[in-house]
């Protein structure tokens, strides 16, 4: 539209078109902003990860768009990691503090913890070239708790 208000004969003086060219871009650009912001946590693409493809645990694979519709892929190597979120148009998130149950009430969950101290990756993002551009990483304390922290550009 833009374009027209240049060509077009108008009784219009040269400052008002200018005006109102660039409020025609504006426009449109901050609706396409809003567009992306609300959109970005939608996943286009949910794939299960079955045990055997993943290390025997089973994970979720998550892949989502960029403004630039370039696909980003989350890989969550353990669904346990997933939690609800309060989230604008979100389901799920990565927690920044984990707590698996106590051997006594879930064996198979609660063997998942680390020893004391040690980082391990949860979750990592890939852009469409398939490298790593973050990655969210659980350090392990006593019994079983967890603090989260991404490195790089991770999706939660």
């Amino acid at each position: 539209m833009a374009p027209f208000l240049f060509i077009v004969e108008s009784s219009l003086p040269l400052s008002a078109r200018i005006f109102l060219t660039a409020t025609a871009i504006s426009t449109s650009s901050i609706s396409t902003a809003l567009v992306s912001w609300c959109g970005a946590p939608y996943v286009v693409d949910l794939r299960r990860l079955t045990p055997a493809e993943n290390g025997g645990i089973e994970g979720v694979e998550m892949t989502t768009l960029t403004l630039t519709l370039k696909k980003l892929t989350t890989r969550v190597y353990d669904s346990d990691f997933l939690v609800e979120t309060n989230r604008p148009f979100a389901k799920w998130e990565l927690p920044l503090a984990i707590q698996l149950p106590p051997p006594d009430e879930d064996i198979v969950t609660a063997g998942k913890a680390g020893v004391s101290g040690e980082e391990e990756t949860v979750a990592e993002t890939f852009d469409d070239n398939g490298e790593v551009i973050g990655r969210w990483i659980v350090k392990w304390g006593e019994g079983g708790t967890g603090s989260c922290r991404g490195a790089g550009k991770v999706l939660r």
